[in-house]
Order: C-alpha cells, then sequence, then structure tokens
C-alpha cells in the first residue's frame, strides 16, 4: 500500500507482541514494536509521523509508549576500519 505521493522513502518493519494480561488492570498487554531506518530522520520519519497525526484514523485507537533513536556506521570496505568514512 502506498502512502502519501512516494517521495519520502524509507526501510520499515512492524513485529506484534503479546505478554498476555496485565495484572493491575486486567487488560491485554498487547502492541506493535515497529523499526525503521532512514538516512535523515527529520525529513523522513518525522516528517510521515507528523503527516500521518493529521489523517490517520486509527490514532483515536494507539497509545504511543516510548522511542528511541540509534545511529549506526556506515559500511566497512576491506582493509578498513568502523567510521572510517565519518572520520575522514
Amino acid at each position: 500500500m502506498a502512502h502519501g505521493d512516494g517521495t519520502v522513502k524509507m526501510l520499515r518493519r512492524s513485529y506484534s507482541f503479546s505478554s498476555g494480561l496485565d495484572v493491575t488492570t486486567g487488560q491485554l498487554d498487547a502492541g506493535l514494536l515497529f523499526i525503521s531506518f532512514q538516512r535523515d530522520l527529520m525529513k523522513q520519519f518525522v516528517a510521515i509521523q507528523q503527516r500521518l497525526s493529521k489523517t490517520d484514523l486509527l490514532n483515536e485507537y494507539m497509545t504511543h509508549t516510548g522511542s528511541a533513536v540509534f545511529a549506526c556506521f556506515p559500511g566497512v570496505r576491506s582493509g578498513g576500519f568502523i567510521g572510517e568514512s565519518l572520520l575522514s
């Protein structure tokens, strides 16, 4: 399924999880873990999330509980070292 006009792209994957019942609330502790990879967080992930926050009707049923951002080094060429392209 296409989202938006196709100009913003990122590699993404979601994983469903269920940890059974929450003993405090009696509700099912389940959700979706979403992982994505992109070059520019603001131009890709943030832009898509801002658009979805205005138009996605499923927002009524979702509760966001946390986020994290990690930087990954580019690949290494034979004879090179991790982070070489960032430091040279």
